[in-house]
């Protein structure tokens, strides 16, 4: 048996401490090769974050006037009721949409004739108290033909409404733009 003598032993002690340093030193340099795109990463992730929470929690109301989330245009024009091309359904049989023409008299869209669908038209827009609530609003109690209304429209009917819609127009035009009524007063 071979008994170590003590520089023997501190030597084996070094190099072992030296390989350990190297074996150290080699990981902190792969660590840190690593560590700019993590925190890229981890920036990038805080920022969505963030910009997620911001529009999550601003209430529609401060949003802006010009669009919507889902990347619909949203304005306010003033137009005259045209046709309503026959008596709408009973509200108490389903929930549904129903497209009217309006030519445009002021507003982004002047002088042109659109199809806008409303929620339950029997209804006074301040009495939908259900679902749709958040997406009909106003002050317009009786739609008439031939009365003037400013119209507050979407452009984006189909994220907006995804059940029946009575449109008697899509025979002759499936062409033009259908906007969804999200507000409706007198003029």
């Amino acid at each position: 048996m071979r008994v170590a003598n003590r520089t023997e032993c501190h030597a084996a002690t070094r190099l072992q401490q030296i390989r350990g340093t190297v074996i150290i030193a080699r990981a902190r340099r792969e660590f840190q090769k690593r560590l700019p795109m993590t925190r890229a990463r981890l920036l990038r992730l805080v920022f969505l974050t963030v910009a997620a929470l911001v529009v999550a929690v601003l209430p529609r109301s401060a949003r802006s006037e010009g669009s919507e989330p889902g990347g619909s245009t949203v304005m306010v024009v003033t137009a005259k009721l045209v046709e309503i091309p026959s008596k709408p359904p009973p509200d108490d049989l389903y929930d549904y949409a129903y497209v009217m023409r309006y030519q445009v008299i002021g507003g982004p869209l002047d002088k042109q004739s659109i199809f806008v669908a409303h929620y339950k038209p029997l209804q006074p827009r301040a009495k939908i108290k259900d679902k749709m609530k958040e997406y009909v609003g106003g002050k317009l109690r009786v739609f008439s033909q031939g009365d003037v209304h400013r119209l507050k429209l979407s452009s984006d009917l189909k994220a907006i409404w995804k059940g029946a819609l009575i449109d008697e127009f899509n025979a002759t035009d499936r062409k033009s733009v259908r906007y969804w009524c999200l507000e409706a007063d007198p003029a």
